[in-house]
């Protein structure tokens, strides 16, 4: 096991009109050919295989409360490089939610012109 290798958790958080980017170191506990396992001192062990280290996570599941995440775990020369991109994604990910919230609300607008009604009656058996 090489000991000299010090990965970091980079993630980026936006919620309302704040945005936090934390970088966190993570132990390294175990190295293989394909994966490290690693762990920080307030998470479980978790394991980071190689070709995903630099790739950039979205966290956010379904977008509530004005909070939106993206995580990556990098190497400790590219942890600059990646909250740029993280920043970038995040950036991405609200110009993709703004470009359906106005296509919702372009529905609404048009709704007299567009709009499909259904009507469902109960079904008596």
């Amino acid at each position: 096991m090489n000991n000299s290798i010090r990965l970091f958790k980079v993630s980026g958080i936006v919620h309302k009109d704040q945005l936090v980017v934390c970088v966190k170191e993570w132990k390294l506990l175990k190295e293989t050919g394909r994966y490290y396992e690693i762990k920080s001192e307030d998470a479980c062990v978790k394991r980071v295989y190689k070709e995903k280290l630099g790739v950039i996570h979205d966290d956010t599941k379904a977008y509530a409360n004005g909070l939106i995440s993206s995580h990556t775990f990098c190497a400790h020369e590219d942890i600059e490089t990646m909250k740029s991109l993280i920043i970038t994604e995040l950036d991405s990910k609200i110009s993709s939610y703004l470009q359906d919230l106005l296509l919702n609300r372009k529905a609404l607008e048009n709704s007299d012109e567009t709009s499909i009604s259904l009507h469902i009656t109960e079904l008596k058996r």
